[in-house]
């Protein structure tokens, strides 16, 4: 697990942490030696008096993952003070459904894959040191960000990037492997008033996740080398974007509420 450590401030409530739409990760193990954490992304799509019900993760929690505990973990930020915290609580597994009704849907409802996690007390929460940085899911976004490596082995498409690094994905069978080293450049799209149209610079691969199934493979790539200017438009770019995914899921939520 992360170190996690309990401050004497109060946290957030639970309430306000836990919203639908909201991004939550999945801390699954982590090495100390390298500081490399295998961390899934998901969605809260649900709750329920005693569960937070998330979907299913990519690449897939196993059943093996069944009342074993994990650490979850949701960013906040504050619209006063502008910080931004993350925080995590140690989660049970209670269970995992591939044909999930959400509960404010009308019939005929969709039934998705999703994981249920306990929901935990405030007490539970603890202000999180997960060492991982904010990611951003490129999915989210309304404009168009693309990628470019070299050398490109094979066709790549951005998932998401944080401060440390970018996550790709390819087609099976790849010739990208653990270590290369590759030049990239992540263009914007948008006519949002970023600091920087585009950033670039080298990465190595770190991760190497093949989905046989979908014959896809992700890439974990880690930033070696960012010029001064990508350094400290980057952090602005991430805070830009995490305030927009907030609204347009506040806003989503709240149009639910209003059918």
């Amino acid at each position: 697990m992360s170190d996690i450590k309990k401050i004497s401030s109060r946290p957030v409530s639970v309430e306000r942490l836990l919203r639908l739409q909201n991004r939550i990760d999945l801390l699954l193990a982590m090495d100390f030696m390298t500081g490399h954490a295998d961390v899934r992304s998901s969605m809260i799509l649900d709750l329920t008096h005693d569960q937070v019900i998330i979907s299913q993760t990519s690449p897939s929690l196993g059943k093996s993952w069944l009342r074993q505990k994990l650490e979850a973990s949701v960013v906040h930020f504050d619209l006063v003070t502008r910080e931004v915290t993350r925080w995590g609580w140690v989660a049970t597994v209670i269970d995992m459904n591939d044909r999930y009704k959400l509960h404010y849907e009308e019939e005929p409802a969709q039934l998705v894959p999703i994981i249920a996690l306990g929901l935990p007390k405030q007490s539970d929460l603890t202000k999180s040191n997960v060492r991982q940085a904010y990611r951003l899911d490129v999915g989210l976004l309304d404009s168009n960000v693309t990628v470019d490596v070299n050398p490109e082995l094979a066709p790549v498409s951005l998932m998401n990037f944080s401060a440390g690094g970018l996550m790709l994905s390819t087609t099976m069978p790849t010739s990208y492997t653990l270590g290369l080293e590759l030049s990239f450049i992540v263009t914007f799209q948008t006519e949002a008033d970023l600091p920087v149209k585009y950033f670039g610079g080298k990465a190595s691969i770190v991760r190497l996740e093949v989905d046989e199934d979908r014959m896809m493979a992700n890439l974990g790539l880690k930033f070696k080398e960012l010029s001064s200017e990508a350094q400290r438009a980057l952090p602005k770019i991430l805070q830009y974007y995490m305030l927009e995914e907030q609204r347009n899921r506040k806003e989503q939520h709240e149009r639910r509420l209003n059918l």
